[in-house]
């Protein structure tokens, strides 16, 4: 039977605990009852590293079931999310957790053992090594700052859990049901899983991410040359300058222009504004009820067709979706009719 160990320490997300533990508990209870056998099959434990209660984000404390020396050996470690102000505090915090954990999590993935995490744990696996060359995903806001610091990571920002060999990665908080998911398919087969998302009310066809992103982790990089290059582009979506041009107004070469961009954002400055135009058709899909064709000819595209695969490729849902899922105009002027 499946045995998993979550680690908690301070600052970690009690949401990620009580999401994963809970869908395993509810996971047993509909085992036990489609099988007609006693014994649940998942058993969890946490685990802090001295055996010492820990104050997750929130001011929530955890009592663990025991400490490092407890470990033993599970089928899957579970290393929930951890809170960082800034890349200062997640560099001590990185280096606190690798200390105290990663020797234990390399030696458990060399013994054939899974390992889940989610968020801003992801960045532990990769200190940890055991990301080199494997797909993973973590929050979106997170990616550039990801993708900096272990570039020999296959980053997949846009998904919800990704799984690689014996690793399974997650974005933030709601992402940790669907990687609840995951897991009971894995230990316990797809029919418990597809149990456990009617149950508990998960979208099993939620796998991207993207559609809640935004450009905000794009601008806080303190690059003041990018900041004014995208200002610029930000600007003037429907009559954007040509990369020479925005180059001369920001008295650089174009070859500079690129490879600061690409320093600061992980991206080229074409990117950018296709993400950029995206970011406004998403706000006019969610508060207007005006066509795609007319948002596509607001944020500058006259070929609609081919803004639509763009929005759907960058989104992972349809135009049409997307303003089903989050738009809010429709609602809106009806209750002013009223």
């Amino acid at each position: 039977m499946p045995d998993v160990a979550v680690l908690i320490f301070e600052n970690c997300q009690p949401s990620a605990v009580s999401t994963v533990t809970e869908s395993l508990s509810i996971a047993n209870l509909h085992w036990s009852r489609t099988n007609g056998e006693g014994k649940p099959p998942f058993t969890w434990r946490t685990i802090s590293y001295d055996g010492q209660p820990v104050h997750g984000m929130g001011g929530v404390t955890l009592v663990p079931d025991g400490s490092s020396q407890d470990l033993r050996r599970p089928d899957l470690i579970f290393v929930p999310g951890v809170r960082a102000y800034s890349e200062s505090s997640m560099e001590k915090t990185l280096e606190q957790l690798n200390c105290h954990w990663g020797d234990a999590l390399r030696a458990h993935y060399n013994r054939k053992g899974f390992i889940a995490a989610n968020c801003s744990a992801v960045f532990l696996l990769a200190e940890a090594g055991l990301l080199d060359g494997r797909t993973a995903t973590t929050s979106w806001w997170l990616a550039r700052s990801f993708r900096k610091r272990y570039p020999h990571v296959q980053l997949s920002p846009e998904m919800l859990v990704t799984k690689d060999a014996r690793i399974f990665c997650a974005a933030s908080f709601s992402a940790c049901l669907n990687l609840g998911l995951e897991i009971v398919s894995e230990f316990l087969g797809p029919r418990a899983m597809l149990t456990l998302a009617r149950v508990m009310l998960i979208d099993v066809n939620r796998t991207a991410q993207m559609p809640y992103a935004n450009l905000q982790h794009q601008v806080q990089h303190g690059d003041d040359l990018v900041l004014r290059a995208q200002t610029l582009l930000l600007n003037n979506l429907t009559r954007v300058p040509d990369l020479e041009t925005l180059a001369d107004r920001l008295n650089v070469s174009s070859r500079t222009l690129i490879r600061r961009f690409k320093t600061a954002t992980g991206e080229t400055p074409l990117t950018f504004l296709q993400h950029a135009r995206i970011e406004r058709a998403k706000r006019l899909l969610e508060t207007t009820n005006i066509s795609f064709d007319q948002i596509a000819y607001r944020v500058g595209y006259e070929d609609v067709s081919s803004f639509r695969r763009l929005f759907t490729r960058a989104s992972g849902i349809s135009p049409s979706s997307y303003r089903q899922k989050f738009g809010r105009g429709k609602s809106e002027r009806r209750h002013a009719s009223r």
